[in-house]
């Protein structure tokens, strides 16, 4: 199975694209986002902090997630599913005052927060290939999942931020060269 790990904020909404019907979801992301989809044949996991709008157990979804889903499917698309919750910790105690800058060094705790949570989704599941759409870095070269992500951005005007048109091929480049996690040196 070929897979996207999505992120939504950064990916599908933009600092500079505002409409509140959509919870800032801008459909220029998601048409790109789709023929995407349609070019790989590929499953949407979220790994967003928006997949916490669902809960699994009990099929209850907050009115935001619903949105993102109606969103999706308006252009074809559908969440095949949701990474587990692995809350992020930190090796060290944040000092008393820091600067956003001083956010980058910060260490997180192997084994928690995003990256750990695609490593337990593809070792949970039978994925052949993958990609993760995330404007942030959360480890993903201690994971050795680097290779498999697309930076996107979510600052900048629409036409420098979030997915992109000319990320279709890199993301299909990515899926069809068989570079995977599983493929991945000590994995």
């Amino acid at each position: 199975m070929r897979v996207i790990f999505l992120d939504v904020d950064g990916v599908l909404t933009t600092c500079s694209y505002h409409n509140p019907d959509t919870n800032h979801i801008n459909p220029e992301k998601v048409q790109i986002l789709s023929q995407t989809v349609n070019r790989t044949e590929a499953k949407i996991v979220l790994t967003s902090t928006w997949k916490m709008g669902y809960d699994k157990d009990s099929g209850k979804k907050e009115d935001y997630f619903k949105v993102l889903e109606g969103i999706l499917v308006q252009y074809g698309l559908e969440i095949f599913d949701i990474t587990d919750d692995i809350p992020a910790k930190i090796k060290e105690p944040l000092p008393q005052t820091f600067s956003l800058e001083d956010l980058d060094n910060i260490e997180g705790l192997h084994g928690t927060g995003r990256a750990a949570e695609v490593e337990k989704w593809i070792h949970d599941h039978s994925v052949e290939d993958f990609v993760i759409l995330d404007d942030e870095d959360h480890d993903w070269k201690e994971y050795g999942l680097d290779e498999n992500w697309i930076h996107t951005s979510y600052y900048g005007p629409d036409c420098e931020a979030g997915l992109l048109k000319k990320h279709i091929d890199k993301i299909c480049d990515i899926l069809d060269r068989k570079i995977s996690y599983k493929n991945q040196p000590g994995h």
